[in-house]
């Protein structure tokens, strides 16, 4: 009797581990997200990570120095992507919403870094600042916060994007065709980019105007304009280079462009330019009386909510899932 007792248990064991397993299986599925929380997945609005803002000072090796900020994800498992997000002609690390952008990028899992293109004369954030760069100067800085980020954070150097807005988004047009830095930059987004000349001459009331600025700039060493000191050298890399006629060296990988019917600064027909260069080229037409703003900078607006979310989304599937958001109208 017990041998037949015993028998029959280990003939039926296997089948009372499939059935254990089994119901183990079916507990982790009803209860441990709730107990322990779900892992959401990378790239996704729900991941959630906590930003983490670090300060510093980067030295130029003229004896002026970058202020620039970090933000990364918290507690992210593995190398980060990374965004470097550069600002327009007269603007600072935080225009344009770039602190909230910052935010939220990291809590998507994607690290970022953005920076002061105006150098400062101490590593303090009160002491003197230059009022003086140009677009390599602008490059310089953004590849230097890229390095940074590398050498002192777990970063994935495969997953590399550039933001960057009105001006700034000449430059990162640039690092993209021409891979600056040695960086295979994999995705970029722009707000109201320039290309070459007439846009920004326009601007500056025309091309009379534009050369009296270049004379004087060139008998006193610069011209101030809207308090920068804009010094030959400014004037004619601004004019050596177009970047939309080299569009076509990034490939097939995603660019996000977006522009305002209303923005007389950097026009919609030139920020259109700027998207037809490209292969793959996404483009966002938006309409706001804030021109040159785009919202992005209030406090609270429908069309910011929005421009956000297509910009971190666009990141988010170049880095995670490689796939693109459809074109849209906002």
């Amino acid at each position: 009797m017990k041998k037949s007792f015993l028998h029959s248990l280990l003939h039926s064991f296997p089948y009372l581990l499939l059935f254990l397993f089994a119901g183990l299986l079916l507990l982790e599925s009803a209860f441990l997200p709730e107990l322990l929380g779900k892992i959401p997945e990378r790239g996704s609005e729900a991941a959630g990570y906590v930003p983490v803002t670090e300060t510093l000072f980067l030295e130029r090796g003229d004896g002026t120095y970058t202020l620039a900020e970090a933000v990364y994800p918290k507690g992210y498992p593995g190398s980060m992507p990374l965004v470097a997000i550069g600002h327009g002609f007269t603007g600072n690390r935080n225009s344009g919403g770039a602190a909230e952008l910052a935010a939220r990028l990291a809590s998507r899992g994607i690290a970022s870094v953005r920076m002061d293109f105006d150098p400062y004369t101490r590593p303090a954030k009160d002491s003197p600042q230059t009022h003086a760069y140009t677009l390599s100067s602008m490059q310089a800085d953004l590849l230097r916060g890229i390095g940074y980020m590398c050498g002192h954070h777990a970063i994935d150097t495969q997953n590399i994007g550039l933001y960057a807005r009105s001006m700034g988004g000449r430059v990162a047009m640039t690092m993209a065709n021409e891979q600056s830095g040695g960086y295979d930059y994999c995705a970029l987004a722009l707000v109201a980019p320039p290309r070459k000349r007439k846009s920004q001459i326009d601007y500056m009331g025309g091309q009379a105007a534009w050369e009296q600025m270049k004379e004087t700039a060139a008998a006193d060493g610069y011209i101030l304009h809207q308090g920068l000191k804009l010094t030959p050298q400014w004037f004619a890399e601004f004019e050596a280079y177009d970047p939309c006629q080299h569009g076509d060296r990034f490939g097939d990988k995603p660019v996000l462009v977006i522009r305002n019917t209303l923005d007389y600064v950097v026009t919609p027909k030139t920020s259109l330019e700027c998207a037809k260069a490209y292969k793959n080229s996404h483009v966002i037409t938006v309409k706001t009386d804030n021109y040159h703003g785009y919202e992005m900078s209030y406090p609270d607006s429908a069309l910011k909510e929005q421009l956000m979310t297509a910009i971190t989304d666009h990141f988010a599937a170049a880095f995670f899932t490689q796939t693109e958001p459809a074109d849209a109208r906002l």
